[in-house]
């Protein structure tokens, strides 16, 4: 088996990092081709910084190969990327890892929501900036003007900042009733799964997946990529990020 019939067969599986391992060897293999599977490792790293600081030579090679490479500012970008390493997980039929990978993006999802409604909640939350709960400054909270925040802080709550105390603050703002939606169906799907995962004695596949939650992960990955668009983040739906980047890679 040849280098090249190898880096291909891991592209398909998406394996940057050993393709990209190999193709450092090769001493005849394209320098622009060579970056992009450098590109497409850091990705898989989540490491956006590295699409930013190289922003001149992917500009480049966008007008090269006529292919957008970046899509979002850095914060939506990140978001994105994030989304794009789950979308991988389910395509490689990892479901164990793309149901651990999910509490993350819900929650900056839901913060991004609120953000939108309430442009200084970072200022109600006590970062500790540890592996501790983030917790509410309720006190803070009641001296605000904002009628969500009075809504909110009305009602006893628990003080840690949980995915269950975003929601109920999202349900209490004017987003729209598909925004609600949407994100109450996410929380439910990662409620189901939290407690498996937890005690986990068995495989956990899609079959099991389906049976705790009742969603598939295909419908679950469609319900994340449908909200982040709702909050701003471009995300293409019709083609794979990878697989286009892949057909460049492996055209002759």
């Amino acid at each position: 088996m040849t280098d090249q019939t190898t880096i291909d067969i891991l592209l398909d599986v998406y394996a940057y990092h050993h393709s990209f391992t190999i193709a450092k060897t090769q001493p005849d293999f394209p320098p622009d081709k060579l970056f992009l599977l450098e590109l497409l490792k850091e990705r898989r790293e989540l490491n956006v910084d590295f699409l930013f600081a190289n922003r001149a030579k992917i500009q480049r090679l966008e007008e090269k190969y006529g292919i957008v490479l970046i899509c979002n500012p850095y914060e939506e970008e990140l978001l994105a990327n994030y989304i794009l390493d789950l979308e991988t997980k389910v395509r490689n039929d990892t479901i164990i890892d793309f149901v651990r990978s999910v509490s993350p993006i819900l929650y900056r999802l839901f913060m991004r929501l609120l953000i939108s409604q309430i442009p200084d909640l970072l200022d109600y939350i006590h970062d500790t900036k540890n592996d501790q709960y983030d917790t509410w400054k309720f006190e803070r909270m009641h001296q605000s003007e904002n009628s969500f925040v009075q809504q909110f802080v009305s009602q006893k709550r628990d003080s840690r900042l949980t995915s269950r105390s975003l929601v109920e603050f999202i349900l209490l703002t004017d987003l729209s009733d598909e925004i609600k939606a949407t994100v109450q169906s996410l929380r439910q799907f990662e409620k189901n799964v939290r407690n498996p995962l937890a005690h986990l004695i068995k495989a956990f596949d899609e079959e099991e997946l389906y049976r705790t939650t009742g969603f598939s992960s295909q419908v679950f990955l469609e319900q994340i990529i449908n909200l982040a668009r709702m909050t701003g983040v471009v995300y293409d739906v019709d083609t794979f990020y990878f697989d286009q980047v892949n057909a460049i890679l492996k055209a002759n």
